[in-house]
């Protein structure tokens, strides 16, 4: 048995199409803390247009609940969300989303590359595809991504290289341009820019944008706004 939360907006309308956006939790967190934090901070960008969940991941080596994924069984538990929610809510079957962080933005990876899963763009935060996992597949997925430059628990470099099976997916060049700057709150008391790049080349409505930051393993700072206004392009 899994267990998830499930906030649908106080003026829900069965009739009407919403958003479904999977938050999920990073290691030793809970499905409370994502739902406690408005699912990083989105719930409240969305004013009541989007469908959240956060689930409860497992434990993981005996250091708390995370998304190790062990022979599918965390995907198969998004899959039958996914099954539950279509048959008794009304989302929109081409607006799923995925955010999470740490081993909550290694999960947003695994559930983007999903076939099954059919999200249609992801925002992880300091994850990478090594312990999730990343299913083969071809099926293009926008994504936002952003990882802390100093990061000691998560290294940048599986950041990029999840980054880069979606540049691929979706059809990218290597070529980047400047993204409209992520104003990030990197130091406490000042606010320094994040450098963002948009990937130039991608299939139309497939973006990739990928952000980095001066900081250690930490969520996006402004991630709320800066996540829904992603999503909401879609």
């Amino acid at each position: 048995m899994r267990e998830y939360i499930l906030a649908l907006p106080t003026d829900y309308d069965q009739s009407k199409p919403y958003r479904l956006i999977f938050g999920w939790h990073p290691w030793g967190g809970s499905a409370q803390q994502v739902a406690s934090g408005g699912y990083y901070g989105l719930q409240t960008q969305a004013k009541g247009t989007a469908i959240f969940v956060s689930a409860e991941g497992l434990d993981f080596g005996g250091n708390g609940l995370g998304w190790g994924n062990s022979n599918g069984q965390d995907i198969a538990l998004l899959n039958a969300m996914l099954d539950r929610f279509r048959s008794q809510l009304c989302i929109d079957e081409n607006r799923i989303f995925s955010v999470g962080f740490s081993f909550g933005g290694m999960f947003s990876f695994a559930a983007g590359c999903s076939s099954k899963s059919m999200m249609r763009a992801i925002a992880p935060m300091a994850g990478n595809t090594t312990v999730a996992g990343c299913e083969n597949g071809t099926r293009p997925v926008a994504i936002m991504g952003f990882h802390g430059t100093d990061d000691d628990v998560v290294a940048i470099d599986g950041g990029r290289k999840g980054r880069d099976v979606f540049a691929q997916r979706n059809g990218c060049t290597t070529e980047t341009v400047p993204s409209q700057p992520t104003w990030c709150d990197v130091a406490g008391d000042k606010y320094q820019p994040c450098s963002c790049v948009s990937y130039q080349g991608c299939k139309d409505g497939y973006p990739v944008t990928w952000c980095e930051y001066k900081g250690k393993h930490m969520q996006a700072p402004n991630s709320g706004a800066t996540v829904w206004n992603f999503f909401a392009q879609f």
